[in-house]
Order: structure tokens, then sequence, then C-alpha cells
């Protein structure tokens, strides 16, 4: 599978599943909607689910770094969609997006009909666009090294 069509295929989940995160951060940070808890409460299990929430408070910090995974890949792949593709290829784009699923090309198409490409265009035009974003798209290993960053 080209790397520019995985990346669209997966470009809405990326942006829910960054989203999630956001606000499962922004719920863990909120001390309105902590959880309070006493050392007296009764009931001799609850000393390991406050060391476990605790933890869990302890280690929001691990959601940023998801978070800015997501956030670079999604701007990058938006911006080559934005930047790289004529107003017709994004239509395509958005189409394929938006009906991403093998069972769903008939909702595709039938989508791109209603945007005035016929079957056999919206193909060709979607074909296009994928061999125009893979000419840049895709992600390069990079290696750490002592004297800096070396791709491979």
């Amino acid at each position: 599978m080209q790397e520019s069509k995985y990346q669209v295929i997966n470009w809405k989940r990326w942006k829910d599943t960054k989203r999630i995160l956001e606000e499962t951060r922004d719920q863990l940070k909120d001390d309105r909607k902590a959880i309070t808890y006493s050392k007296e409460m009764p009931g001799t299990n609850h000393m390991s689910v406050i060391q476990r929430y605790n933890k869990i408070l302890e280690n929001t910090d691990i959601y940023d770094g998801y978070i800015h995974a997501y956030k670079i890949v999604i701007e990058r792949l938006e911006n080559c969609i934005a930047t790289l593709l004529n107003q017709e290829q994004r239509k395509a784009i958005i189409i394929y997006a938006n009906n991403p699923g093998k069972g769903e090309s008939g909702m595709r198409e039938q989508e791109a009909l209603k945007q005035g490409f016929s079957r056999a265009k919206f193909y060709e035009v979607i074909n296009q666009s994928f061999n125009i974003l893979d000419t840049v798209l895709p992600l390069e290993s990079v290696q750490k090294t002592d004297a800096g960053l070396i791709q491979d």
C-alpha cells in the first residue's frame, strides 16, 4: 500500500485519537474533577487504588508526547494536501478520507458522483493525488547517534 494512501485512510482516526488524548489529559489535570480520597476510607484495597491514581496523574506528560507526535503527522499530511494538490484532487482526497473502508467503495463512488466525478475520473484523480503525495509523505527512518541525527 502506498504511504500516502495509508495516511489518508487513517487521517480522520488520527485526528479523533489526538482529540481524545487531549481531552483525557485535560480532565486528568483538572483539579475540580479529581477524585477526592482519604487514608481513613473504610476497606483495605483503597491504598492501591490511590497509588495507581497518583501514578496516572504523575505521568500526564506522556500524553503530551503522543499528542505532539499525532499533531506532527496530521499537520504534515494536511499541509501537503493543501499545497501540492489542486482543488479537484483535494475534493477527491477528502471523499476518500471520509469513506476509508474497503467495503465503502460504493459510498465513495456515490459521493464522487454528487461532487461531479465519474467513477473512472474519480479513481484517476485519486491515483494521481496519491502519486503526488508519495513524493513527499513517506516518513524516513531517523537514527540518533552521538553526533546528532542521521537519516538512513
